[in-house]
């Protein structure tokens, strides 16, 4: 499938889930300039056209996986656009948190303690429009159960980013372990949730869960592997605010260096944080243990083990084939 055509089928469900939140939106009963303020916040954040990356073709889990148990036509686009609100007020929270660049909060009407309101905002318009599927003419269990996994993947997800908020120095297995808590849990839950409403054969709904879980490894992974290639290319605001000690190259370096290295590489670490324009002590430093070379062996590994969960006769092939070539998009390959 050409990207083209990917980006086609993302820009479609946008629509949607924008026209399912908004239908949802008009009956709450809040003043219509805090409705006007939520719905330019959605707006800011939601991505563009112009702007598409191959991160946004996640939005197309929910659907897909319905689609690769059996589900017909009648798919619930609650489901995705309550994962989708939720996607954003985790994204939005994190940078805020962080201080992140990756959604530009400074240049905007609202301040920062403004903006984790509006995240809290988003996460009551979501469960609003997943409790609106008890009304609604689908199979009460199977709803019940996409309810349950919600809360339960999103208190996995807390967890995870409690783990990362309050850990000063991780080893490598409690590292991943974060990143499956803290990124795979909510990827696990969009195509659990979305297969699950198609079916009740728990195999189908398990390999597609498991596949979800490895792809959001394999975007924190990317985001990880994206702020190496950045910080060897000197790009300065990066290495200014960079969280050195939480990242998946120096987790590396620093679970393969002898003792008396690791005390040394701590040092440079440490003076980055009163002179971040030594970047290049701390880049020789992880090259040495050959990070780069081990986190795109990971990635290898866990797209193989995604890709595992799909290869099965129980999906339905023209959704198998396009979560597989989602997959591959995502990793960079054709």
């Amino acid at each position: 499938m050409a990207i083209d055509e990917l980006e086609s089928l993302v820009n479609r469900e946008l629509d949607l889930v924008f026209r399912t939140i908004q239908s949802y939106f008009a009956n709450f009963s809040i003043s219509p300039p805090f409705k006007e303020v939520i719905w330019k916040s959605l707006s800011r954040l939601s991505p563009r056209p112009q702007s598409f990356s191959n991160s946004n073709l996640t939005l197309l889990f929910p659907r897909l996986s319905y689609q690769a148990c059996g589900g017909s036509d009648h798919f619930p686009p609650e489901i995705s656009a309550a994962w989708y609100l939720f996607y954003l007020a985790a994204d939005l929270m994190d940078s805020v948190q962080d201080f992140d660049q990756r959604v530009d909060l400074a240049n905007t009407p609202y301040s920062f303690s403004e903006w984790l309101n509006l995240a809290s905002s988003y996460f009551f318009i979501a469960n609003a429009l997943l409790t609106a599927l008890l009304d609604q003419d689908y199979d009460k269990r199977r709803v019940a159960s996409v309810l349950k996994s919600f809360q339960e993947r999103l208190l996995e997800m807390c967890e995870g980013q409690q783990q990362d908020l309050s850990t000063q120095e991780f080893s490598l297995s409690s590292y991943l372990e974060m990143l499956r808590k803290k990124s795979g849990a909510f990827f696990s839950l969009a195509c659990y949730a979305g297969a699950r409403m198609a079916t009740d054969d728990l195999g189908c709904v398990k390999n597609l869960a498991n596949f979800g879980s490895h792809v959001g490894s394999i975007l924190q992974i990317l985001d990880d592997l994206e702020d190496w290639h950045r910080l060897q290319a000197g790009e300065s605001p990066l290495s200014r605010s960079l969280n050195w000690y939480k990242n998946l190259p120096t987790v590396y370096t620093l679970e393969v260096l002898p003792d008396d290295q690791k005390l040394a590489f701590r040092r440079v670490i440490d003076n980055l944080a009163e002179r971040p324009e030594e970047w290049q002590s701390y880049v020789a430093w992880v090259n040495q243990t050959g990070a780069a070379l081990y986190i795109m062996t990971m990635l290898t590994q866990e797209a193989e083990l995604a890709r595992k969960h799909l290869h099965n006769n129980r999906l339905q092939p023209i959704a198998q084939a396009t979560l597989i070539c989602v997959l591959n998009r995502l990793v960079g390959e054709n």
